[in-house]
């Protein structure tokens, strides 16, 4: 883990020092706003009840500052729906950072976003209806305070490292406990993607490792994307392990028309001594089935149909009829 502190702060140095040693071309400073809200009318039936609600699930404020053709800094405020059983919604600090970049390096330090996270968002495409899996079900944050890097090795090869405080954005770091994590990915074709990612942290004994494996194929009439998550140690917590995998597609239609349909699927093992998996209240099968209109650019709606089966017995499941809606300005 030291070698991986030292390898991003030697990183670092050696930017600044490009920088210095190398006259850039007139550069006018400049900045932006962004601001992008979520929001969606579900109806849910479960058991024979049905409960119906209007929701703002996620607002986010933010600005980006270009300081030179190099260096790059955001700071974004994401405030969230509280959850079941919370009625007030929550602020967070989510990105608040200082980006160097070239035409192959990049390096983050602060409140950064995950490169993890940033790359299966953009794959899936539709976080404004749920989030990408490793995210929707605790594998992964999408932000963490530390640093990044990323190199483009070749146009179809790159890789990218993390050493952050391991307790992502919404709380501030407790201990000396780091998260290191590493990733690689591959374009072997046109149009394929191949990517594999690795973290690890350890506390008291546990370590907490999580592995992602991802595959996407996408061209103009299609995109589809599979990957496989697997978390030992889930929490820092021992025996706790966990895994899950979710396929998902879309196929592009004329008039900024889209189809969409997700599949996942959760399951965790049995710790000695107990009789059901630790994680039983949580591991299921998840559907979803919808389609995407963009009326104008930085508005889409999605209607669409979710369907979430528990594995534990006993548990009703859950099918919901939604219409979300995603603004960016």
């Amino acid at each position: 883990m030291r070698k991986i502190c030292l390898l991003l702060l030697t990183g670092l140095l050696l930017a600044f020092y490009s920088v210095n040693a190398q006259q850039e071309e007139s550069f006018k400073p400049s900045g932006k706003v962004e601001v992008r809200i979520f929001s969606h009318f579900t109806s849910s039936f479960s058991d024979g009840d049905n409960f119906n609600k209007f929701d703002v699930t996620r607002a986010y404020l933010g600005y980006a500052y270009d300081f030179s053709k190099r260096f790059r800094g955001k700071i974004t405020y994401d405030v969230g729906n509280p959850g079941a059983g919370k009625n007030q919604y929550s602020g967070f600090l989510k990105f608040a950072y200082l980006q160097y970049r070239t035409g192959k390096f990049s390096l983050m330090g602060g409140m950064i976003p995950l490169y993890q996270y940033s790359l299966t968002d953009e794959k899936w495409g539709y976080r404004y209806i749920l989030n990408p899996f490793h995210n929707e079900y605790g594998f992964g944050t999408p932000a963490d305070m530390g640093l990044g890097a990323e190199y483009k090795f070749a146009p179809w090869l790159s890789a990218d490292l993390n050493l952050v405080n391991g307790e992502g954005f919404k709380t501030a770091e407790g201990d000396s406990t780091f998260k290191a994590g590493a990733g690689l990915t591959l374009y072997p074709v046109k149009n394929l993607l191949v990517r594999g990612y690795f973290d690890t942290m350890k506390k008291n004994g546990a370590n907490q490792q999580t592995s992602e494996i991802l595959a996407v194929y996408e061209n103009k009439s299609v995109k589809l994307s599979a990957s496989y998550n697997f978390q030992r140690d889930h929490a820092l917590k021992k025996g706790e392990d966990y895994s899950g995998y979710t396929f998902n597609g879309t196929l592009f239609l004329k008039n900024n028309l889209s189809l969409i349909a997700r599949y996942d699927h959760l399951e965790s093992v049995t710790k000695a001594g107990a009789t059901h998996p630790w994680n039983i209240a949580k591991d299921g099968q998840f559907f979803l089935a919808g389609i995407q209109l963009v009326p104008v650019k930085g508005v889409s709606f999605s209607p669409n149909y979710q369907l979430w089966n528990p594995a534990k017995e006993g548990l009703p499941s859950v099918s919901r009829l939604s219409l979300h809606m995603d603004i960016k300005i």
